[in-house]
């Protein structure tokens, strides 16, 4: 009797250890084991990254429009991408970074888009807060093609 007491509490305790397992195993392979300023940069991508999504699903209709939401999104990508320039030191491009050597080769383009960034999310940040849904759409648009052209150029492409 008090072995299968036993048996039942094990197997009661293996979905939540295995779950636990499973959110580490996200969180350590989200980044490939990426240590030091290569994952601080990786977090902070990220960070950024979803404030995007966030602020792309309401422009997209995915979820509803808060103007109020966009402007602080904004404001955070705004705060955070000073932040970018001390990231980026010259030899840090080692696995699992996805940085190009390029960066490095043509770091004035890279700090002028990531100085485009700050300018492009300050800019968000307003139209936001004055709440035309129109001028929110348009400089979203602009913010994500300054994103979107610096990973072109200097981000290794993802493989799918």
């Amino acid at each position: 009797m008090i072995k299968m007491i036993r048996n039942i509490t094990v197997l009661g305790a293996l979905p939540v250890l295995l779950l636990s397992g499973l959110f580490l195993f996200s969180e350590v392979s989200a980044h490939g084991g990426a240590t030091g300023v290569v994952k601080e940069r990786m977090e902070l991508m990220k960070s950024m990254g979803d404030r995007m999504k966030e602020m792309g699903d309401m422009v997209k209709g995915k979820v509803a429009f808060d103007s109020a939401s966009i402007a602080a999104s904004a404001e955070e990508i705004k705060q955070a991408a000073p932040d970018i320039a001390h990231l980026f030191p010259e030899g840090s491009s080692h696995k699992p970074s996805e940085a190009l050597p390029r960066i490095w080769e043509k770091r004035g383009k890279f700090d002028e888009l990531t100085e485009n960034m700050i300018l492009e999310a300050g800019k968000l940040n307003d139209v936001a807060i004055a709440g035309d849904r129109r001028s929110i759409m348009v400089q979203f648009t602009k913010l994500g093609k300054t994103c979107s052209s610096c990973h072109t150029d200097f981000r290794k492409k993802q493989e799918e």
